[in-house]
């Protein structure tokens, strides 16, 4: 039987650099989560929203990520 994937939900995240840890000099990154993404949207119009908003951000951009979840049956 052919599998059948079912999505669930997909969440947007916007890793940020929020500072430096002054004993390691690693950067200090925290996550913003947009829920809700609609399974239908494009990659590219994901991408192209996520950097709108990173432009209304007061911290750096680390790392855009989509997170997607589905269920799969047969």
């Amino acid at each position: 039987m052919p599998v059948v994937v079912i999505p669930y939900e997909s969440v947007l995240q916007l890793r940020l650099v929020t500072g430096t840890d002054p004993e390691t000099s690693a950067p200090i990154i925290s996550t913003k989560s947009f829920n809700k993404v609609k399974n239908s949207a494009v990659e590219q119009d994901i991408f192209d929203v996520a950097n709108q908003l990173v432009s209304l951000q007061n911290y750096g951009l680390d790392e855009i990520r989509l997170r997607q979840t589905s269920q799969l049956t047969s």
